[in-house]
Parts: structure tokens; C-alpha cells; sequence
């Protein structure tokens, strides 16, 4: 195969490969946000928030449990009449549940097989097997599983909780990047404006290199529209800077982008100013704080609730501990007399003794448990519960509140902002219209014309960086109140 014809099979891949990719708002929140690392992370710290709900209802599910066991000696008897039983092997099998009313619940099976010699007889495969029920009961500090259903409701909150921060989460991570496409289009409309004003400035330094030919300008004149291209040049450079880590910083938040070529897809920015201020028309409609727009009140609610429960089990850490613990138990031995001083046994006459027989037993007692020297921890605990749910309730309350409040007041005086801009930019243009005429007719200087220009130039970019706080404001009212009714937020 020729070079030629390699280069024509690799030509549409190459091609393929340089396709800018068109990024627009709506094709930026239609990425695969899902696999990006930020929300892997929402996802990560969701994930983790559940573990102690989750890990509170493995604690009332039944629990299977067993043993198998074989021992074997060669010890020597301390009287010759007591037998050293070798070798003995035992199997246990059972099933255990903790009920949520402070109730333990356990049954289990078990059967043991042993042999001995004495000089009095021997033993051989004498087997036991047997049958338990157990009940353990608190009597005080879980009685009818008061701390029990605390816990349980504290996770159940906590759980309730993390599930509405997730969404909180997943839609400011959408803010976020919807902040990122706003400052590229920002930094776009401040592109475009350097490069004209370069071009208007080398225009300008090919007209004063003319004029001094002509002898109408001096040195100087060409030296400052060459320092003006020159700083026109600089201020291009360091915008185009500006794009590159803005499209950097995309790229780290979503990397299914990064070997893609970006550029900006056709934006309205008319419409989409049109647009905030409906939006800000809603918000300003709510004289009072509008909780129906936000999940954070719902937040404040289960911190609350939360704090509540947590209060409730602090004051019981050191409090008695009093349990009645109870149980059943039916035992069959399988051992017969086979002469010549010899018990032998099976399994199957362990089962027939107990089943044959009645040889059940019960068992009864009192379990208490007094804590000295914990009520330094229990106050430590009291006051923590009451003051971290204290302090965040506190912090999200205020937010709400004055997210609400200064957002009408901020609009309003950044709307006012724009419209004085807007004034002074045209204005300013007017001025440079005659200005212009004025330096070609040689009736002012280089310098005058510079400093219109940029006049205008500052304006401009003012109007661009006021545009662009607005939007940064409103998503920050967005950030909290996440359900607001507008269009703008439905994007």
C-alpha cells in the first residue's frame, strides 16, 4: 500500500476525529452527567449516608449461626473414677432474631457425641442431643424498644435527609456547568469585541504609518498606535487564556469532553436576559420567603426531627441496663448398658429419649447492668446533639431567608446597572463617531481617539460582566430555591 493510499483511509477518520463538538446549554445538561466524577461523588456521599440506616435493619433481620466441632486428648484423669471424654464431637445449629421492641428471640439445635474409658466401664459414642428456646427481654432502658425505635427513626430521617441533599446536589452540579456555558459565552462576546478593536487599531497604525510618509504625523503618533496594537493584542491573548481554563475546568467536571474540540454554538443573548427577568418577576411576586420553592425547608423539618431523637438517646447513655432472660430446653441421651462395663450410644436414641420422654427444663433469671462514671459522656452528648442540630438548622434557615430577600434587591440595582451602561456605551459611541472625524480631519490627537476608544471599550465590557452577575445571581438563588417556577430553570 502506498503513502497515498493511507493517507485516503485515514482521512475521514482524521476528519471524524476533528468534528467540533457544538455545545449549547441544552447539549451540555444532556452529557452523560451520570458518569462524570462529581456525580459520582453526590452518588458516593449519598451511598454512605444510608450505611447506618441501613446497617440498623441488619440488626433485626434473622441470623443463621452454627458450630461443628471435634477434640481429641491424651490427658490423664484427676480420679480414676471421672472420665476424660476423648475424642467428642458436637454440632450446633440455630437461628436468632432481635425484634424491635426489645425482644431478642433464639432457637437452636444441637447434638454432642462422646467416649471415655474408666477402670470402672467404658464409654462409647454416648450422644446428646437437644432443643432451646431462648427470650431475652428489657426491662428498663430498651423497654418496649423505646431506644430502639429512636435509633430506627433517627436513620429513617437521616435516610429521608440524604435523599433530598442528593437532589440538591445533582441540580447544582447542573448550575454549576450552566455557570461555566454563561462565562464562555461571556468570554466569547469579550473575544469578539478585542478583535475589532484590533483590527481598528492596526487600521489605525497603517493610517498614521501613511500619514507620517506624508509627512502629516511624526514618529510618536506611529509609536503609539503601535503600542495600542500591541495592547489590543495582549488583552485578545489573555481572554483566549481566559476561554482555555474556563474549557479546562468543563472538561475536568465532564470527561467525555476532553479530547473533544469545543466550540460555542449560536446563543441569544436578548432572549435569554428576557428570560432571567421573568423569572425574577416570579420571585419578586413572593413578598414572603416562598418555602414551595425550595426542598430545604423540608431539611430544616427532619433536623428537627432528627435532633429530637438524638436528644432522646443521649440521655439514656448512662442510664441501668435491666433484662429478663428466659429460655426452654428438651435434652435426650442415647447411652445403654451393652455389658462387660460398656455404655455405648447413637444419635438416633438421643432423638428417641427426647421424643419418648418428657425431659424439659426451663431456665429464669434477672440481668442488671449499673454504669458508673458515664455522666460526663452523657452531658458531652447532650450538648452536642443540641448544638451541631442547633447550627445547621440555624445556618439553613438563614440562608433561605436571605437568599430570598437580597435577590429582588440585587436584580433590581444590577437591572438599573445595565440600563446606565447601556446609556453611557451609547453615548460613548456617538462621541467616538465625531472623534473619529476629528482625527482624520488632524484636529485632535492619537491619543484623544485611544482614549475614546478605550472608553467605549470599558463600557462594553462592563455591560457583558453586568449581564453575566445577573445570571451568576439568579442561579444562586436557584442553588437553594431549586423548584422555582420558571422558565430558566426548567432548562
Amino acid at each position: 500500500m502506498t503513502k497515498f493510499q493511507l493517507l485516503i483511509l485515514l482521512f475521514p477518520l482524521n476528519l471524524l476525529a476533528q468534528t467540533p463538538f457544538q455545545l449549547s446549554e441544552k447539549s451540555l445538561l444532556g452529557l452523560g452527567l451520570e458518569h462524570t466524577p462529581q456525580w459520582d461523588s453526590i452518588e458516593a456521599a449519598y451511598k454512605a449516608s444510608l450505611n447506618e440506616s441501613q446497617s440498623l435493619d441488619d440488626r433485626f433481620k434473622p441470623e443463621l449461626f452454627g458450630k461443628v466441632g471435634y477434640e481429641e486428648t491424651r490427658e490423664r484423669a484427676l480420679f480414676d473414677f471421672i472420665p476424660v471424654w476423648s475424642p467428642v464431637k458436637s454440632a450446633q445449629l440455630g437461628v436468632r432474631q432481635q425484634l424491635q421492641g426489645g425482644v431478642g428471640l433464639s432457637a437452636a439445635t444441637g447434638i454432642d457425641q462422646r467416649s471415655a474409658s474408666t477402670p470402672n466401664g467404658t464409654f462409647k459414642n454416648v450422644s446428646t442431643s437437644s432443643v432451646r428456646l431462648d427470650l431475652t427481654v428489657d426491662l428498663w432502658k430498651d423497654v418496649f424498644g423505646r431506644l430502639t425505635k429512636a435509633q430506627t427513626q433517627s436513620a429513617k430521617l437521616a435516610k429521608h435527609k440524604a435523599e433530598i441533599e442528593k437532589e440538591i446536589k445533582q441540580k447544582n452540579f447542573s448550575i454549576g456547568l450552566r455557570r461555566t456555558y454563561w462565562a464562555l459565552v461571556a468570554n466569547n462576546e469579550q473575544l469578539k469585541i478585542y478583535q475589532d478593536l484590533k483590527k481598528i487599531s492596526q487600521e489605525q497604525l497603517a493610517d498614521a504609518r501613511r500619514r507620517q510618509s506624508a509627512g502629516v504625523a511624526d514618529a510618536g503618533e506611529v509609536a503609539r498606535s503601535e503600542a495600542q496594537v500591541a495592547a489590543r493584542e495582549g488583552a485578545l491573548l489573555y481572554s483566549q487564556y481566559q476561554k482555555e481554563v474556563l474549557l479546562k475546568n468543563l472538561k475536568n467536571l465532564i470527561p467525555e469532553l476532553k479530547d473533544k474540540d469545543i466550540v460555542l454554538e449560536g446563543y441569544n443573548i436578548p432572549q435569554v436576559v428576557e428570560s432571567v427577568m421573568a423569572c425574577t418577576l416570579i420571585i419578586a411576586s413572593k413578598v414572603e420567603t416562598p418555602y414551595d420553592f425550595t426542598r430545604y425547608d423540608e431539611v430544616v423539618t427532619l433536623l428537627r426531627q432528627s435532633q429530637a431523637q438524638q436528644q432522646k438517646l443521649a440521655s439514656s447513655y448512662d442510664n441501668v441496663d435491666l433484662k429478663f432472660v428466659g429460655g426452654v430446653r428438651t435434652t435426650g441421651i442415647g447411652s445403654r448398658d451393652a455389658g462387660n462395663n460398656l455404655r455405648v450410644g447413637s444419635y438416633g436414641a438421643a432423638l428417641d429419649d427426647w421424643q419418648d420422654n418428657n425431659r424439659t427444663g426451663y431456665t429464669a433469671a434477672l440481668e442488671l447492668n449499673v454504669p458508673f462514671g458515664k455522666g460526663k459522656t452523657k452531658e458531652t452528648q447532650e450538648i452536642l446533639a443540641q448544638k451541631r442540630f442547633d447550627s445547621e438548622i440555624n445556618q439553613t434557615n438563614t440562608n433561605i431567608i436571605t437568599t430570598h430577600q437580597q435577590l429582588v434587591r440585587v436584580i433590581k440595582l444590577l437591572t438599573e446597572l445595565i440600563e446606565q451602561q447601556k446609556i453611557s456605551s451609547s453615548a460613548l459611541e456617538r462621541r467616538l463617531v465625531v472623534q473619529n472625524r476629528k482625527y482624520r480631519e488632524a484636529r485632535i490627537t492619537v491619543n484623544d481617539l485611544i482614549l475614546d476608544q478605550d472608553s467605549l471599550l470599558n463600557s462594553n465590557l462592563s455591560t457583558i460582566n453586568t449581564q453575566l452577575e445577573i445570571i451568576n445571581t439568579l442561579f444562586d438563588y436557584l442553588a437553594v430555591f431549586t423548584e422555582t417556577p420558571c422558565s430558566f430553570n426548567r432548562i
